[in-house]
Order: structure tokens, then C-alpha cells, then sequence
């Protein structure tokens, strides 16, 4: 009886992709903070495909860049976009041709170099009256956090979680870097105004649940829980967080 509930209750807290409140907790303030506009009518761009992407929680057809066919195939299969397979540093449109254009926690997968060339992207494609978000995880603070995670997972599973081995391997960007790099291509057009997004010490807690079977036996309850408090979660951002936000937005005429 016992084995089932806990079925039931894990199916539900997964039902939408595995770290749903995690997805939520990363775009659901993006989403509010557009409310209101007409999101049919754009150019919506997303570079960094996934199941959970932003297309799921706009409700917003859009085009979604990524460099692996398997993440490609992921995000068609679960929301409406349309598929690109092209690399961050080397976006395939026009410049200028871009509305709206979101990046979130992708330029930790990218070497320096790669992310430089990926903000001027931004930058190029990006309409003069167009909306730009890049978001990223980023401090000292984050990546112990990342390390604590991917340690706890790998002496529960015996295996690695290859997302956090890639952030480790290239190292988080830094947000005053990136942050100049975007200023040096769209000062004249643009403002690039900072937010932070998820509280770190509810980040960590929330991968322990989701990943790390904590707390233990009472892991699927806890699960089900989080995914129930995940509108509260995706408003908390106080204290030291784990990921910054990036608005770039047009200057005034």
C-alpha cells in the first residue's frame, strides 16, 4: 500500500519533467514579469532547449536553439517550438529579427570565449525594441552548492549528474564579466537591469528532495509537497542566490 502511495505521489510531483519546481523557480518570474504582453505577436527566441522551457510556461510559440538533437527532440515533444540545431555562439538569424530573447542556464554549459560570442549573438539578433533575458547560476556560493549536490547524488546512485560535471568543468560565469560583454553590444540601444532568482538555500534543499532521495523513505511525500509550494518557491529570491537575471530592455526614445 505503502510502495503505491508513494508511486502516486512521485508520478504527480514528475508528471510535468523531472525537477518540475526547479523549471517553474527559473521561468515563472519571466513570465509574470511579461504579463500582459502580447507574446502571440512576437518573434520569440530560446537559445538552450529543454522539456520545460519557456514555450511551456508562456504558452508561447517558439524557437528553440540548441546544439544536441536529443534536447531538440525533448522540447518538440513536450511544447510548441520549432527546432534549430545551431550553437549559441553562431545563431542562424538575421540581425535584429529577434523580439523577445531568453537564455537561461545555458551559459554555464559554454567555455569564456563561447560565452562572449554568445552575448554578442544576443546582441545581434536582438530587435532595437526587443526583450532579452539571460540567466545563469553564478558565485562561490553556487558552485559549493553544485558540488555538495553532485556528491550526495553520486554516493546515493554511484553515478554523476552530467549537468552539474559540466558546470564544474568550465567553471559558473561571472556576472560582472557577462555583464559588461552585454553592455559593450547594446548600451546604445538598450538598458540591462539585475535581478536575482532562487533563494540558495531553498535551491539546495529542492535538488536534495528531487535528486538526492532526501529524506529518505519520505522522499515521494516531500516531492509532492515542493511541486505543490512551487508558486510560492518561484517568488522567493532573498539573501545569497544561486542563479542572477539579466534584463535587457529598450532605452526610452
Amino acid at each position: 500500500m505503502f510502495e503505491r502511495l508513494g508511486k502516486c505521489l512521485r508520478a504527480y510531483a514528475e508528471k510535468d519533467g523531472r525537477g518540475y519546481p526547479d523549471w517553474a523557480v527559473r521561468y515563472m518570474p519571466i513570465v509574470r514579469r511579461l504579463a500582459g504582453r502580447d507574446l502571440g505577436g512576437e518573434r520569440i527566441l530560446e537559445i538552450g532547449a529543454n522539456e520545460n522551457g519557456f514555450a511551456r510556461f508562456a504558452g508561447a510559440r517558439t524557437i528553440a536553439v540548441d546544439r544536441a538533437l536529443a534536447h531538440l527532440g525533448a522540447a518538440r515533444a513536450a511544447q510548441n517550438v520549432l527546432p534549430v540545431m545551431a550553437d549559441a555562439a553562431a545563431l542562424p538569424f538575421g540581425e535584429g529579427r529577434i523580439g523577445l530573447c531568453v537564455c537561461v542556464d545555458t551559459f554555464e554549459h559554454l567555455t569564456p570565449d563561447a560565452r562572449n560570442a554568445a552575448a554578442e549573438e544576443i546582441a545581434r539578433v536582438l530587435h532595437s525594441k526587443g526583450t532579452g533575458v539571460v540567466a545563469f547560476p553564478t558565485g562561490a556560493a553556487s558552485s559549493e552548492a553544485e558540488r555538495l549536490i553532485a556528491d550526495d547524488y553520486a554516493s546515493l546512485t554511484g553515478e554523476r549528474l552530467h549537468w552539474l560535471d559540466e558546470h564544474a568543468a568550465v567553471g559558473l560565469p561571472d556576472a560582472e564579466t557577462v555583464a559588461n560583454e552585454l553592455e559593450r553590444h547594446l548600451a546604445h540601444t538598450h538598458r540591462i537591469t539585475t535581478r536575482a532568482n532562487a533563494t540558495l538555500w531553498v535551491w539546495k534543499r529542492m535538488w536534495r528532495i528531487l535528486m538526492c532521495a532526501w529524506p529518505g523513505r519520505g522522499n515521494a511525500l516531500f516531492q509532492a509537497l515542493l511541486r505543490l509550494l512551487t508558486p510560492l518557491l518561484s517568488r522567493i529570491h532573498a539573501g545569497t542566490c544561486y542563479r542572477v537575471v539579466f534584463w535587457i530592455e529598450p532605452r526610452e526614445p
